[in-house]
């Protein structure tokens, strides 16, 4: 059994935004009898791993806490939640996984394709998980590259391939290693456009606010997400036109 146990990360100087205070409230809400901890430089030795240390120094904090996240899960199993998620029931019908975790899919406003990924910002397993064991190995001879970062999802993506999960968003389990759901279970939001597709399945949404972002890097982010809206909406031409004349109005 999966314990009762929530884990979440939160690295660097900047206190918890006022959003994030709200999703933690409905974290107490649907899961009343749960612990919830929180890791951050003062409790998880990011200086021995090498990558959590490049990442530090580099104040890449999201990727310190992919690490953090993995070695939380691995040693004490529970369930990793990012900061931008919201709590709308009980993981309880999960519990008896040995490990689990979900897709996140969207239109691609650019190909105008459906597509679906691996995600890790909602997962949970019992202690000494072989999924979570092998990603561990990989961090452990990863080297940190600024200019060239690889993503947690992409180590999830890999190993899923080679354990034949196809990147369908139907549910599929490979017994005592991971069961995997599809992405309106977890991930209700569309990855490209963040809108809402809550359905019966929803246990929680993952809502991309990206809280780890400076306010500069947050700003790009809105304009892209924009974007990939009227990019969805109109189509690549049209929304390009849209765009131009809004910019000769100006």
């Amino acid at each position: 059994m999966i314990p009762k146990l929530i884990h979440y990360c939160w690295f660097g100087s900047q206190p918890l935004p006022a959003t994030t205070q709200r999703y933690l409230d409905s974290w107490r809400q649907f899961l009343p009898d749960y612990q919830i901890q929180l890791w951050n430089e003062h409790n998880f030795d990011y200086q021995a791993n090498p990558y959590a240390r490049a990442a530090y120094a580099a104040g890449k904090y999201a990727f310190v806490a992919d690490v953090c996240r993995i070695q939380a899960l691995y040693q004490h199993g529970g369930i990793y939640l990012d900061t931008d998620v919201q709590m709308v029931a009980s993981f309880d019908p999960f519990l008896h996984h040995h490990c689990f975790t979900g897709f996140e899919q969207g239109m691609n406003p650019y190909t105008r394709q459906l597509t679906c990924n691996p995600q890790a910002g909602v997962m949970g397993c019992e202690a000494g998980s072989t999924l979570m064991h092998h990603i561990w190995q990989q961090y452990q001879n990863l080297e940190f590259n600024p200019q060239q970062l690889t993503t947690i999802n992409q180590l999830f993506k890999q190993l899923y391939q080679q354990h034949g999960i196809i990147l369908n968003n139907q549910q599929q389990e490979i017994p005592g290693y991971v069961c995997v759901y599809p992405s309106d279970y977890f991930m209700a939001k569309n990855a490209y456009t963040h809108e809402l597709n809550r359905t019966a399945n929803t246990v929680c949404i993952h809502h991309y606010d990206g809280t780890w972002l400076n306010d500069s890097k947050r700003i790009d982010q809105l304009k892209r997400r924009l974007l990939n809206l009227l990019r969805t909406t109109l189509g690549a031409r049209n929304s390009q036109k849209l765009i131009a004349l809004l910019k000769r109005r100006h």
